[in-house]
């Protein structure tokens, strides 16, 4: 695990200073080049973070619902990174969105995550955010405690 976490911001360095993000600024961040390296390290980020996504989903979710929802990966979205100490720091904040989902992707609710990671592998949720919650279905109500 603490090789996947120093890995991890090793992925973020590079994503905060490519050529891509100083060419698109924050757009990047959220919306990077189809098959373009940044797409490719934000995928490793959201890899290596998704049992920490699935933990605070579970979390909040498991108190209305009798199952947690799953999170794809390629469902979350980078609202922000940034170094938190300055140039060449390993302290970094990344706030993410995430798209909770029932069954055959049925939306349950819109979160914001953020988290801090440091460059010796810890991990720390700062803030989760419950943005909005949908009505499932009639046919998926079982799902409700």
């Amino acid at each position: 695990m603490k090789k996947g976490i120093i890995t991890l911001s090793v992925f973020l360095s590079v994503v905060l200073y490519s050529p891509y993000a100083m060419c698109y600024a924050s757009d990047v961040v959220q919306n990077p080049p189809p098959k373009s390296t940044i797409e490719l390290y934000q995928d490793i980020i959201v890899s290596l973070l998704m049992p920490q996504i699935d933990k605070q989903i579970d979390s909040y979710y498991t108190k209305e619902y009798k199952y947690s929802p799953t999170v794809y990966p390629y469902q979350v979205t980078f609202l922000d990174v940034k170094r938190l100490q300055g140039y060449r720091s390993f302290i970094f904040s990344l706030s993410i969105r995430t798209q909770a989902v029932v069954g055959p992707h049925i939306d349950v609710g819109l979160d914001h995550m953020t988290f801090e990671i440091h460059g010796g592998g810890h991990v720390q949720l700062k803030k989760f955010e419950h943005i909005r919650s949908y009505e499932l279905p009639p046919h998926w109500q079982h799902y409700k405690k």
